[in-house]
């Protein structure tokens, strides 16, 4: 019997792991990527268990070990003074409590690992896709069109597999991310071995060990000048020592009525573009591809068993992150105490249906 063609628009991260997921099934797919080769460096993600259960299934562990690290734990302190208002073990307790780590390393770094685990061949690079309609057909910049039984649009937030479905466009949040990487030599990067999340009115910023550096995210209303001049020392000295930092705004995709059209499908971005409160966008972009490929792409009612499988669960993590967006900043009074007390009391609710769920 004929293996069904697939073909993905988009190397990243969704879309390579649907490569490896439907190859680890026995149906190779074609990668259609717009960039010229994969990026040389960038900046932090965070992998927790529900990612890296599906990525060691695939047989990554060991390439991800190799550039990974393994937080000890995951604390939220306070904007004023870093009282902990909360801490998660992570380390050995992740694997014992979920079956798989909790992974921070370099997205570049992911991207290699996932690109170097495929067959050669698999990635098309310099083939920006166009344009794509229900019968299966992709249309590449150069004029050529590719048909394939099942097309996967994992091409972010302006996917043109998304846009055959429906034509909108993501909306800001209101907040940008300011991302840099300290160097590991410097003395304050190594004063941070944990995930560390700073919470404080209308803004919160994040600190994380990665090989050879320390991720540190700022999340701001507005500019990230003047933002933390009152906040403590320590997040201060780290901002200062970031030096100028690198702003994204962030922004969410509107719900879309439907994933899947005839022989198209969206994953990752592409499907439920959401804020990075709950650092859960790459892990269900990872969910995303291994129930893809578990749904039998090509077949009659394949698209149709993804988008119902994981609906549900994408679309209560997108809802989570959004409501952590109001949440971690909230102004300093009533309702910040209770949410204190809350994370003091129960640490995280949201970890363990976070990370249990596989795809």
């Amino acid at each position: 019997m004929a293996q069904p063609r697939v073909a993905v628009a988009g190397a990243g991260v969704g879309g390579l792991t649907t490569a490896l997921a439907l190859a680890a099934r026995g149906v190779r797919c074609t990668v259609f990527e717009r960039s010229a080769r994969l990026a040389a460096d960038g900046f932090g993600i965070q992998l927790p268990p529900n990612a890296t259960r599906v990525l060691l299934g695939l047989g990554l562990g060991p390439a991800l070990d190799a550039v990974s690290l393994r937080p000890a734990a995951r604390e939220v302190r306070r904007w004023s003074d870093g009282a902990l208002l909360g801490r998660v073990p992570l380390g050995d307790a992740a694997v014992a409590r979920y079956g798989a780590p909790y992974l921070a390393l370099r997205r570049a770094d992911l991207v290699r690992v996932l690109h170097d685990a495929a067959e050669p061949g698999t990635v098309r690079f310099g083939a920006r896709c166009t344009a794509a309609t229900p019968d299966g057909a992709l249309r590449l910049a150069d004029g050529s069109v590719h048909e394939a039984d099942a097309v996967v649009g994992a091409d972010g937030l302006h996917s043109v597999v998304r846009a055959a479905l429906r034509r909108d466009e993501p909306r800001r949040t209101g907040y940008t991310a300011y991302r840099a990487v300290l160097p590991i030599t410097d003395p304050i990067a190594g004063a941070v071995p944990v995930v560390t999340v700073w919470l404080g009115p209308g803004r919160h910023v994040v600190a994380y060990p990665v090989p050879g550096g320390l991720n540190l995210v700022a999340v701001t209303a507005g500019r990230l000048e003047g933002a933390i001049d009152d906040w403590h020392g320590p997040v201060r000295d780290l901002v200062r020592a970031a030096g100028p930092a690198t702003g994204h705004a962030l922004f969410a995709g509107p719900a879309l009525p439907v994933w899947h059209r005839g022989r198209l499908a969206v994953l990752g971005d592409a499907a439920h573009a959401m804020p990075p409160f709950l650092a859960e966008g790459a892990a269900q972009a990872i969910e995303d591809a291994a129930a893809l490929a578990d749904a039998g792409p090509g077949s009659p009612d394949g698209l149709a068993r993804y988008e119902a499988r994981r609906r549900p669960r994408a679309e209560r993590v997108a809802a989570a992150s959004a409501a952590g967006g109001i949440e971690h900043h909230l102004p300093d009074g009533a309702r910040q105490r209770r949410r204190d007390e809350r994370i003091a009391a129960r640490g995280l609710p949201e970890q363990d249906w976070l990370f249990t769920c596989c795809h």
